[in-house]
């Protein structure tokens, strides 16, 4: 039988006193978690077991199974032993990671180890049985060194897999797939380990920093909140502290303009506040760092927001962390198709080869058309597509060419994802499409379209193809 805690304060007395220290300034910050009478809970029901469940927002929940000491797993994801991505996606790795050199910025993966791997200990016999751990840790490493021999900088986690903390400081949440702030700060003085190694990061001016604990931070978990759908029953939050991290010497930037980090951090939510990654790494490193992670973007949504920013086009960072975790294939084509014509920021400096704005209304709107039947020919050129209403967050557009072949493509981005009402994409230049001219390009639109919409359509050549390659492709 399972026992967990359930949410009863233990005695009204006990709040009142906090309640009474807090509003004398007396307590800055509460160091113990409220305590809890204990009830029995919280057998796992048979509907967790059945495939069917796991459907809609409960997908990435599959199969919840439950572990020692009230520790919940996804049997998909947290158990997985099969990691990295395809051949393709190594190959669109390094051209990213290339591309990146060439502006002046080096690439950094923290890639996160599956969090069944790093608490394997916390399995049940007979689920930890049927996991093989050493495959899992062996594909593990298997990644890391093939991304290393791309050029990328990885930092070792391994660490992670052996040392875990202890039972008042965990490295990992029970019930939810986040690390701890404990375990956010000891990958960050591995990371920094690694920054070190760095010629570039060797340049960038030191700064002191210092993190201290705020408050207590509820944590419901996300595997626990997924019980409860599943169950109708979930066990209490569990409460670890929040941390914050402040520059050491308060007055540095009071006097004169603050620079602008020379090393950015894009992340998952991995990377937001709550956890403090950035903060632990900016105090083990001793540098300033502007933390761009998106929560809820995946592995791609900080990096097409922030290479799709001015911010990266005027002032490109020496160090780019991207960090990510195992469970995300790294080899999405969409993502590569937008990522790297931003790198050079679209059609903003190329002269367009085909351009124009139109007035858009609901249904399918024909934005483009090569007229002058001109050699675009898919493999390279750009598109770049700008709504007068920068709020606009999804693209449906579709791509006609002259043998009759189309290229749908839908582009969404997340509700945390900061809107600019822009999308830039590669033509295809897959082996299908190779050679193929465009005849024109078509944009469907919600009934629901804000009044007065404008659409501006380039296409312009890619910024590494020549214009002798261009000429020769079109002879």
């Amino acid at each position: 039988m399972r026992w967990s805690s359930v949410v009863k304060p233990a005695s009204l007395w006990s709040l009142l006193g906090a309640g009474l220290e807090l509003a004398f300034g007396q307590l800055a910050f509460a160091t113990e978690a409220p305590q809890y009478q204990i009830e029995r809970c919280c057998e796992i029901c048979p509907q967790a077991m059945l495939d069917s469940t796991y459907s809609g927002d409960l997908s990435e929940f599959s199969k919840l199974v439950q572990g020692q000491k009230d520790w919940l797993f996804r049997t998909k994801t947290d158990l997985m032993t099969q990691m990295g991505t395809t051949a393709e996606g190594y190959v669109r790795l390094q051209q990213l990671r290339d591309a990146l050199k060439k502006k002046g910025v080096e690439l950094m993966v923290v890639y996160i180890p599956p969090r069944g791997m790093t608490n394997a200990e916390m399995l049940d016999p007979a689920v930890r049985q049927g996991f093989d751990y050493e495959l899992a840790k062996s594909n593990y490493h298997a990644v890391v060194e093939k991304m290393r021999s791309l050029g990328i900088r990885v930092p070792d986690l391994t660490p992670l897999l052996y040392e875990h903390g202890d039972a008042e400081k965990p490295f990992f949440f029970k019930r939810d797939h986040h690390w701890t702030p404990y375990g956010a700060e000891f990958t960050a003085r591995l990371v920094a380990e690694e920054l070190r190694k760095s010629e570039l990061f060797k340049t960038v001016p030191p700064k002191e920093f210092v993190s201290s604990p705020d408050r207590l931070m509820p944590k419901i978990g996300t595997l626990n909140s997924a019980f409860d759908k599943i169950c109708g029953y979930s066990y209490a939050s569990q409460y670890m502290p929040r941390f914050i991290t402040e520059p050491k010497d308060e007055s540095a930037d009071l006097f004169g303009d603050a620079e602008t980090p020379e090393i950015v951090l894009a992340g998952t939510s991995f990377s937001s506040p709550q956890y403090n990654f950035g903060g632990f790494l900016k105090q083990h490193a001793n540098v300033d760092i502007d933390n761009r992670s998106v929560s809820g973007g995946g592995f791609h949504g900080a990096m097409l927001q922030y290479l799709g920013s001015q911010d990266f086009q005027n002032n490109p960072p020496k160090v780019l962390i991207w960090e990510i975790t195992s469970y995300y294939d790294l080899s999405m084509p969409l993502f590569y198709r937008q990522i790297m014509p931003m790198l050079d920021d679209g059609c903003r400096d190329t002269a367009a080869t085909i351009s124009q704005k139109v007035a858009l209304h609901p249904g399918k709107n024909e934005v483009l058309v090569n007229s002058d039947v001109r050699p675009v020919r898919s493999e390279n050129y750009v598109a770049d597509i700008q709504f007068s209403d920068p709020e606009i967050k999804e693209l449906r557009s579709s791509l006609w060419y002259m043998s009759g072949s189309k290229d749908s493509l839908l582009i969404s981005r997340g509700r945390e994802v900061e809107p600019d009402g822009r999308f830039v994409f590669d033509l295809r230049d897959d082996a299908e499409w190779s050679g193929q001219t465009l005849l024109s390009l078509e944009i469907e639109m919600p009934q629901d379209i804000p009044a007065g919409l404008q659409v501006e359509a380039k296409v312009c050549p890619r910024a590494n193809t020549s214009k002798s390659e261009l000429q020769a492709r079109a002879d």
